[in-house]
């Protein structure tokens, strides 16, 4: 078990392994391409961010007006009063930007939004705080948290609009202690949860008193995005000192509405100078792009040496998060060891799932949204209502905890599996191959040719056991073996033999002819898709 980097190429295995792990753009090609690099080069290749397909957001549909969601004066002036369609739009756009993003951006975002959870809310202010996440994707985990505390969206969703020092509020105070930063710990007496205690929910909500959203009238100098305000004659300009568990730590009351800035700063500059804070964001990072299973040595030789560099680094979260995905450790060097199995050890997100398979099997019929407004209007429903809904995803938790696929113990990723979802999940073959979304019958954005997608990216198809082993080596963490293998194999074949299968293939190449060959390869395609091990990553 170690953190040395690994060396030599990748191969298709790991190379896949990576993709999909550290971002939602995976094909063949991709992953071909990744294959002959070291996982070095890759990772480094994945931190390179490039610009968005859309970078003006989502657009307005009724007028094809593109600043309808970051324009000051104007941002009443989208579709409809009713927010669902708004709501809808905005989650179309991300969306599509995770699905062509070659990067880690979209997967962080990911992460950051099933961190700083802000539940499902009738606020068109989620695309803020979603580009927020976009912004600090691979940038400084303690300013992240500094910026998000004063989103307007966070500061309404929290009630810390209503924090005042005439009656404090102490909800956001104590979510952002116990599941934004560094969690609570075990309980070791009233009050006491070893990493702060309650007396310092007061005093942090103290430090929050007059911290207000600002109905999207304020810009944040560094981001370009909305932001809150404050309202000094609201806040308690006392000291606020916190217990032992920050050294009794004091810090000073802001003496006017702009020195409130630096109190809120140096409160979480305090939260920020605990390595149980580093420690618990190492450990969320590892259980998203890792092992729900943290064993004691992945304790002692992954997380705690990862929690010092990231404290080090001042949680510029980069270097961090690179040393981990290029380790020996991360493509399961040392998988004889019990307990140390990675690949294929999660379940999908229900994202991860239909993302992934858009790209991995040339599905995704999106295109350009703004080339098309209407789209907006169009495809919504059938790809986040009735495909990633019944999958599984609320396009926000619902719960302040988050995702149970992502906190809850001990299953953690298994939770995404469960007796509302299985049945979808395993139609997920079908509707891709006949451009419908899972639940009902309406035309969704993805569509695959099954027949066009093997002629394209596999090599000798007329020989049944090399297609069906190059099919299953881009697909599956782990190439099955023995009856499981032919199971698969029989999938293609059906009551052909394999010279029958020859015969066929090449009858389809120089007929054009492709009812029989289509057949078969649909039967494979629906028994891997929907196979247990597709599941897995």
């Amino acid at each position: 078990m170690s953190l040395q980097p690994r060396s030599g190429p990748l191969g298709i295995r790991l190379a896949s392994h990576l993709l999909r792990r550290a971002s939602f753009s995976y094909s063949i090609p991709r992953i071909q391409q990744f294959a002959t690099m070291s996982a070095s080069d890759a990772v480094d290749q994945l931190f390179q961010i490039p610009n968005f397909t859309h970078p003006e957001g989502p657009i307005n549909w009724e007028d094809g007006q593109t600043a309808w969601l970051t324009d000051i004066a104007n941002y009443r002036n989208g579709p409809a009063t009713n927010m669902g369609p708004r709501r809808n739009a905005i989650w179309l756009w991300v969306a599509n930007e995770s699905i062509k993003d070659t990067s880690i951006r979209h997967k962080m975002a990911f992460f950051w939004h099933a961190i700083f959870v802000t539940e499902i809310d009738n606020d068109w202010r989620e695309f803020n705080l979603f580009r927020l996440f976009q912004e600090f994707c691979i940038g400084n985990i303690r300013d992240l948290a500094y910026k998000t505390t004063l989103d307007s969206k966070m500061l309404r969703y929290l009630n810390n609009n209503t924090n005042d020092k005439g009656k404090p509020n102490e909800n956001y105070a104590r979510e952002f202690l116990e599941l934004f930063t560094i969690l609570k710990g075990a309980t070791i007496g009233t009050g006491n949860y070893t990493n702060y205690t309650e007396e310092d929910i007061i005093q942090a909500a103290r430090v929050l008193t007059g911290f207000n959203d600002s109905n999207n009238t304020n810009l944040d100098p560094d981001t370009g995005l909305t932001t809150g305000i404050v309202n000094y004659n609201q806040h308690d300009a006392g000291n606020k000192t916190f217990s032992a568990a920050f050294g009794h730590q004091t810090i000073q009351g802001a003496t006017d509405a702009e020195d409130m800035y630096r109190e809120l700063g140096a409160f979480v500059d305090m939260i920020f100078h605990q390595m149980e804070t580093a420690r618990a964001y190492v450990r969320r990072l590892y259980r998203f792009f890792v092992s729900d299973k943290i064993v004691d040595t992945v304790e002692q030789q992954i997380i705690e040496p990862l929690s010092i560099q990231l404290y080090n680094d001042q949680y510029e979260i980069e270097g961090t998060l690179k040393a981990l995905l290029k380790s020996d450790h991360f493509y399961d060097s040392a998988d004889q060891l019990l307990g140390d199995q990675t690949i294929g050890a999660k379940i999908k997100s229900p994202l991860e799932l239909l993302l992934g398979s858009l790209n991995l099997f040339d599905a995704n019929q999106m295109g350009s949204l703004s080339a098309d407004p209407a789209k907006y209007i169009n495809y919504p429903r059938p790809f986040l209502l009735e495909t990633l809904l019944p999958l599984g995803f609320s396009v926000y938790p619902l719960s302040v905890e988050g995702y149970p696929g992502f906190f809850k113990s001990p299953n953690y990723s298994k939770y995404w599996f469960d007796q509302a979802t299985i049945a979808y999940r395993y139609r997920l073959p079908n509707a891709l191959i006949d451009g419908k979304a899972v639940k009902g019958n309406r035309n969704a954005p993805f569509q695959m040719d099954v027949v066009s997608y093997f002629d394209q990216h596999f090599m000798n198809q007329e020989y049944a056991e090399d297609l069906v082993r190059q099919f299953l080596e881009f697909t599956l963490p782990a190439m099955p073996d023995g009856e499981r293998f032919g199971y698969f194999l029989q999938k293609l074949l059906g009551d052909l033999s394999t010279i029958n299968w020859m015969f066929e293939w090449q009858n389809f190449k120089q007929s054009g002819e492709d009812d029989a060959v289509r057949i078969a390869l649909t039967d494979l395609f629906e028994a891997v898709v929907g196979s247990p091990e597709f599941q897995t990553f």
